[in-house]
């Protein structure tokens, strides 16, 4: 069902059931005041009876039933009864019209001062009257049917004005339900025609600050998001490609060499070394690769434990002095916290001490005297990690890029590498809910700072 119809059907059923509710009240009410009515007419005509009855000489019950006659304001099937001190009958206006009144409801009567009952069709009311000599029981009965006949049309009002109120308001929400979907509708044209040449496009909107505007704000980040990504993808795959274009193109050119005369089993021998080196170079970017991508699909949270960060990073200066007999790594220890419990992370040891060793290497790498800086410092529940070098640094124009996967500065040209290392640093230090920055100096210093969660046990 489409938001319109689902609109229109919502607003129909709310308004129906406030009218149907407020109609149904208004019935109600609307019959019992008929009724209360009625039965003040009763009321009425019992003391009007009464009275003349009772306090005027002249007046006797043949005279007071000519009186009665000749009265314009007669109720339907009217007839009034009257009781004396003795429970006596001594009026009725209408021999015709009957009802049956036994001593008890006399009594009952006296007792109340007021008995309101039917008689098969017929409304009846009982009242009390004092006179000097006594009290007396006067009855009042009538068919009300002019109750029934307001309370009938009234009704065939109602339900008419409901009819017509419900129609209204399917028209009208069908109307409104339109005017506030049709935003949507336009989003909905402008997204059909977008496509992944035509990214760069963002979306429209009339009015920013209302939910469709909001949405549409959210969709323009989105795509942000997936041009970006896209442009990523294509840098990803044009980096792979060089950098398995170079040790095949090697590969393949040694090979063709070889295959153009005879040779010595010396010179087969170094081409074979050769392509073997080529091979294992290639291995190792597959192998970057898979890494890589097994941080971004595995669930590694799950088996997360508490580890201590120092001895992370003395066992990752370890590593990385044993790779190159000049590589030097010093550690400040100023910072340090007395208590070991401040240095407990949750994590994977594997994959942190991979993170800070290729940090540990690069500093070594891309410094002069290949020498790295480390520290370590514990403030507001954040341990943060400093590996800092001096060299060339990284030019600005390169810094948005180098967590890109395959990416390589200029200055990096010389250097070997897949360009793999600081992209599997980055996605080690998120999986971790880390962070890490990078800042540079061109010509003097740079520095990269990972910040991550502490966790005491």
């Amino acid at each position: 069902m489409q938001i319109r119809s689902r609109l229109t059907y919502q607003f129909t059923y709310l308004v129906s059931a406030i009218l149907f509710v407020s109609y149904l009240i208004i019935y109600v009410f609307s019959q019992q005041n008929y009724k209360e009515n009625f039965y003040s007419r009763l009321r009425q005509k019992a003391n009007t009876a009464a009275e003349l009855l009772v306090n005027v000489n002249q007046v006797d019950s043949k005279l007071l039933r000519i009186i009665d006659r000749a009265n314009r304001d007669i109720l339907f099937r009217e007839n009034i009864m009257a009781y004396d001190t003795c429970n006596e009958r001594i009026y009725r206006s209408n021999d015709t019209i009957s009802f049956h009144i036994d001593v008890n409801r006399v009594k009952e009567v006296r007792r109340k001062k007021e008995v309101r009952f039917a008689h098969e069709d017929i409304e009846i009311l009982g009242t009390v009257f004092a006179t000097p000599e006594g009290r007396i029981v006067v009855f009042a009965g009538a068919v009300d049917q002019y109750s029934a006949e307001n309370a009938k049309d009234l009704k065939n009002i109602l339900i008419a004005l409901f009819l017509l109120f419900v129609f209204i308001v399917v028209i009208s929400g069908w109307f409104f339900a339109g005017r506030a979907v049709n935003p949507i509708s336009e989003v909905i044209k402008q997204v059909d025609h977008l496509s992944p040449k035509r990214l760069e496009e963002r979306l429209e909107s009339s009015d920013s600050e209302d939910e469709i505007g909001k949405m549409v704000s959210t969709i323009n980040r989105l795509l942000e998001r997936i041009e970006n990504a896209f442009k990523l993808q294509k840098t990803f795959i044009a980096n792979v490609s060089h950098e398995l274009k170079n040790p095949l193109t090697k590969i393949s050119s040694q090979l063709e060499v070889s295959l153009l005369k005879e040779r010595a089993a010396e010179d087969y021998k170094e081409t074979i070394a050769s392509v073997l080196e080529d091979t294992q170079e290639l291995a190792a970017i597959t192998e970057s690769l898979l890494e890589l991508n097994k941080i971004s699909v595995s669930d590694y949270q799950a088996g997360f434990q508490l580890i201590r960060i120092d001895e992370i990073i003395w066992e990752a200066r370890s590593l990385t002095q044993k790779l190159n007999s000049h590589y030097k790594v010093s550690i400040d220890t100023s910072f340090m916290p007395d208590d070991e419990e401040e240095l407990m992370i949750r994590g994977d040891e594997k994959l942190i001490l991979t993170a800070i060793k290729n940090l540990m290497e690069n500093a070594c790498k891309f410094s002069p005297k290949h020498c790295a800086f480390v520290g370590l410092r514990v403030y507001h529940n954040t341990i943060n990690i400093r590996v800092k070098n001096e060299g060339k640094g990284i030019p600005k124009t390169d810094l948005p890029f180098i967590f890109q996967p395959f990416f390589r500065g200029e200055n990096t040209a010389s250097s070997k590498g897949y360009g793999i290392g600081l992209s599997l640093v980055e996605r080690i230090i998120h999986l971790h809910n880390g962070t890490i920055q990078v800042q540079s100096n061109p010509n003097e210093w740079t520095e990269f700072t990972m910040a991550l969660p502490q966790t005491k046990p």
